[in-house]
């Protein structure tokens, strides 16, 4: 993943290892290790973008059901804490 700031620069890359996974597995992971290190740093406001509108439905989806439902609850508990956050 990558993280960047409010003009589009770069801030910093990220990976984590997850062997085979399906792609909206890895994506969502993506998303998930990007919050946590953005947590870290002390950012309060977010956008997430993405290619994938399964993706972006998945995270706006209150009544989340299914094999990664566990992943989608934990980004969204992360969300609901930062001040201001989007979806594109």
């Amino acid at each position: 993943g990558v993280i960047r700031d409010g003009k589009g620069n770069w801030i910093l890359g990220y990976n984590h290892f997850l062997g085979k996974r399906s792609v909206i597995v890895a994506k969502l992971w993506g998303i998930l290790d990007g919050l946590l290190l953005l947590q870290k740093q002390g950012y309060n406001e977010v956008i997430i973008q993405s290619d994938n509108l399964e993706i972006i439905v998945s995270i706006s989806d209150s009544n989340i059901e299914g094999p990664n439902a566990t992943l989608i609850r934990r980004i969204q508990q992360i969300l609901a804490n930062e001040e201001k956050w989007s979806l594109i």
